[in-house]
C-alpha cells in the first residue's frame, strides 16, 4: 500500500472525510437534494475512500456495503422498501452544478483516465467560466446479500478518480456531520472546512446571490431577500456549526451604503476537537416511522430540529397509537373513521408541541407540594395553571422578540423609518379603515405614537422576518458576534 493511500485510509478511519471540491459548492438543477440526502452521499464517499484505499473496490470500479451503514433505519430483517429507493434515486437522479470556490479552481482538470498520458505542449488558452453539471452517482444496485440489503455504486468516469482520491479536498468530521440539522448548515460546513487550514482563514469573497444558491437545497425555491435569508437560514446554521466544537465560522458582509453585496466567511479552528468516529450513517427512523402515518421528511427535518430528534420519536408514538386506536363502543358504522387525521403533519407538530409545554408546566410546578394538599384544591385548578402558564410563558417570547425588533427599528436611519411609515399607511389605506387620529399620525411619521407604533413593528417585522417572525429564534432580531460588516467604498 502506497504511502497517499495508507494516510487516506487512516484519515477515514479517524472519522475525516477527504471530500473533493468538486463536491462541495453544488447546486442542484433539477429536483430538490434533502439534508439526509447530502449526509448519505457523503457517508458514500467516506466507505468507498476506504475501500479503494485497502484495495477492495469491486472489479468494474464500483463500491458496496450494506445498506443500514448508508441509512441507518434498513437492518437485514427489512424489504428494500420505496423509502430507501428514493434515497438512492435522489443520488442517482439529481443532476448538480459545481462552482468552483476559487479562481484556480476554473482551471482544476478532470479527466476519466487513471494514469498520466504524455502529451505534446500544446498552448491553450486559459479557462476563465466554464458551467458543470453531472450526476452524483452514475449507477446504483439495490439487492439482497445473505438475508440484508446490500448497495454497489458507481461514480461517473469523469469525476470519479478526483471522487474517490481528490487532489484538492476538504476535511469533514463524520462526528460534526452527523450532528448538523439543515441542509444549509451542511453545506455551510463542507464549504468552510475546505479552508480550516487555510494561512488567510477566509473563504472565496462572492456576491450574496451566490450563496443563497448553493446553501438551498431545492432549485425551484425563489432566491429570498439576503436579509430574509440570513435570518431565516443562515444565523442558525452558523450557531449550530460554532456549537459543534470542530471550527468556528464568523459571516463578513460588504456594503455598498446600506445594500449588502458581497459576502465570505472567516473560519478558524475551534479549540475543542471532537471524538472521530467512522463514517456514521444518516439516521432515518423518523422518516420512515413518519412515511407510515403519512407524515412528510421536510415536516419531520424541521420538527427534529426545533425540538430535537428524541422528542419527535415520542411524538410518532403517540400519533400512531391516536390513529391506531380502535372505535368507542357505540359508535355509528357509517360515522368517520375513529382516529382519523386530514393533515397528520400538523396534528404531529401540535402534539410535540405540547409535549414541551407539559415539560415546562412540570419544571414550573411548586416543589413539595404533596397528594394530601392538592386534595384539598379544586381538581380543574391544576388545569387552569398549565394552560396560564403556557399562556403566560407564550406571551412572554412575543414581547421579547417584538422588544427586539423594535430596538432594530430604532437602530434605522430616520429617513428609512419615514420611508417604512409610508409603506404602512398605504398599507393601511388599501387593507383597513383606519382612524383619523391614526393616519395622521402616519403621515407624520409618528411611528413611536402609541396608536401606531404597534401597527408600524408589525409591518416591519413581517416584511423583513417573515409572516413567522414571532417563533423565529432569538438569535434571528440580534446582530451577532460572528459578524463582521464592511463597507465597499
Amino acid at each position: 500500500m502506497t504511502d497517499s493511500r495508507l494516510a487516506r485510509q487512516m484519515d477515514v478511519v479517524q472519522g475525516m472525510l477527504h471530500k473533493s471540491v468538486i463536491a462541495l459548492a453544488i447546486v442542484p438543477t433539477n429536483r430538490s437534494l434533502t439534508v439526509t440526502g447530502r449526509k448519505a452521499y457523503s457517508v458514500m464517499l467516506g466507505l468507498a475512500q476506504l475501500q479503494a484505499a485497502r484495495g477492495g473496490e469491486g472489479p468494474a470500479g464500483g463500491f458496496s456495503a450494506p445498506l443500514n451503514s448508508i441509512l441507518r433505519g434498513f437492518g437485514a430483517n427489512n424489504s428494500i422498501s420505496v423509502d430507501a429507493k428514493r434515497y438512492i434515486d435522489q443520488m442517482i437522479s439529481t443532476k448538480v452544478e459545481w462552482r468552483p470556490l476559487s479562481k484556480s479552481e476554473q482551471q482544476f482538470h478532470l479527466s476519466a483516465e487513471t494514469k498520466a498520458v504524455p502529451e505534446l505542449p500544446v498552448e491553450e488558452p486559459a479557462i476563465t467560466e466554464e458551467h458543470r453539471v453531472f450526476n452524483l452517482l452514475a449507477e446504483v444496485r439495490i439487492y439482497k446479500r445473505a438475508g440484508e440489503n446490500w448497495v454497489t455504486w458507481y461514480y461517473p468516469p469523469s469525476i470519479r478518480e478526483e471522487l474517490v482520491s481528490p487532489t484538492r479536498w476538504a476535511q469533514i468530521d463524520f462526528d460534526v456531520l452527523k450532528e448538523l440539522t439543515t441542509y444549509c448548515s451542511v453545506t455551510l460546513y463542507e464549504i468552510c472546512a475546505r479552508y480550516r487550514d487555510s494561512p488567510a482563514g477566509l473563504t472565496s469573497r462572492q456576491h450574496w446571490t451566490w450563496w443563497t444558491e448553493t446553501l438551498r437545497s431545492s432549485p425551484h425555491s425563489k432566491v429570498r431577500a439576503w436579509r430574509k435569508f440570513k435570518n431565516e437560514f443562515l444565523a442558525a446554521a452558523i450557531k449550530e456549526i460554532n456549537a459543534q466544537g470542530d471550527i468556528e465560522i464568523e459571516l463578513i458582509e460588504f456594503r455598498r451604503g446600506r445594500e449588502v453585496e458581497q459576502v465570505q466567511f472567516s473560519v478558524k479552528r475551534s479549540n475543542q476537537r471532537p471524538p472521530r468516529l467512522m463514517p456514521t450513517p444518516a439516521d432515518i427512523t423518523n422518516v420512515l416511522h413518519a412515511s407510515d402515518l403519512g407524515v412528510r421528511e421536510s415536516v419531520i427535518e424541521d420538527l427534529e430540529r426545533e425540538f430535537g430528534a428524541s422528542a419527535v420519536s415520542d411524538g410518532l408514538n403517540r400519533l400512531e397509537r391516536f390513529v391506531k386506536r380502535a372505535a368507542p363502543a357505540g359508535a355509528r358504522e357509517d360515522s368517520e373513521p375513529f382516529g382519523k387525521v386530514q393533515n397528520t403533519g400538523a396534528y404531529l407538530r401540535r402534539i410535540v408541541a405540547n409535549q414541551k409545554r407539559e415539560r415546562v408546566a412540570d419544571e414550573s410546578r411548586p416543589a413539595g407540594a404533596n397528594a394530601s394538599e392538592s386534595q384539598l384544591v379544586d381538581p380543574r385548578e391544576p388545569v387552569r395553571q398549565v394552560r396560564q402558564s403556557r399562556d403566560a410563558l407564550a406571551d412572554e417570547e412575543r414581547h421579547r422578540r417584538y422588544m427586539l425588533v423594535r430596538t432594530a427599528f430604532e437602530q434605522l436611519p430616520t429617513e428609512e423609518q419615514f420611508e417604512w411609515v409610508r409603506k404602512v399607511q398605504a398599507d393601511a389605506e388599501a387593507n383597513s379603515t383606519v382612524t383619523t387620529g391614526i393616519m395622521r399620525r402616519l403621515t407624520r411619521g409618528e411611528w413611536q405614537s402609541p396608536l401606531v407604533q404597534v401597527m408600524v413593528i408589525n409591518f416591519y417585522a413581517r416584511s423583513e422576518f417573515g409572516a413567522q417572525w414571532t417563533t423565529l429564534p432569538l438569535d434571528a432580531f440580534r446582530v451577532s458576534d460572528r459578524e463582521r460588516i464592511v463597507d465597499i467604498e
